[in-house]
């Protein structure tokens, strides 16, 4: 290979990196006058781009001066939202409070009811182990209990039956009347 091809592809790839970017930095008025030089009709292009780039600058600082505008009534709105807000809330609760005196009246008698309940389910429960005890007694073969012992423990065992229906129908209707004084008490709430 002699030296001459090597000199010619010194010399692209050199102008391949200078026209790619990694040669010398260029001015933009030396590029430009360059190229004025190569395409003289290309002034006007670039007169046009200037008159352009003018028009979009002047654009875009009326927008800039826009957004400032309408950022500083974004933030004005903010801040009557927020007291907007707090106004509903206040007079939310003033108007929520009207009825603070019936919420009252159904919380205590929903208590009351509860201690009503508490006290007929603790007889109940003892009624039914009244009953289970005596029916323990009545089963167990070793105590040779008699007949008559048998009838009176079977017919302590069918009266305390007998009295322990209807407090189980109070206990239900007592739950009941509970529950539907809890859903008033619900549907006051706001």
């Amino acid at each position: 290979m002699s030296g001459r091809p090597a000199v010619y592809y010194l010399a692209a790839a050199l102008a391949a990196l200078f026209i790619s970017g990694c040669g010398p930095r260029q001015s933009a008025e030396d590029i430009k006058a360059a190229l004025i030089d190569f395409d003289p009709p290309f002034r006007e292009i670039l007169d046009k781009k200037a008159q352009l780039d003018t028009q979009v600058e002047t654009l875009k600082g009326e927008f800039r001066a826009r957004q400032g505008e309408i950022n500083s009534k974004i933030m004005e709105l903010e801040e009557e939202l927020k007291t907007a807000r707090k106004d509903l809330y206040s007079k939310t609760r003033e108007l929520s409070a009207q009825l603070d005196p019936e919420r009252e009246k159904i919380n205590l008698k929903v208590e009351e009811l509860k201690m009503k309940l508490t006290g007929k389910e603790a007889r109940a429960a003892s009624m039914k182990n009244s009953i289970k005890n005596q029916k323990s007694l009545l089963d167990n073969k070793k105590l040779n209990l008699s007949s008559q012992e048998q009838a009176e423990l079977q017919k302590n065992i069918d009266k305390t039956r007998q009295e322990l229906t209807p407090l189980e129908d109070e206990i239900t209707a007592l739950r009941r009347e509970i529950q539907l004084f809890k859903q008033e008490s619900t549907l006051l709430r706001y």
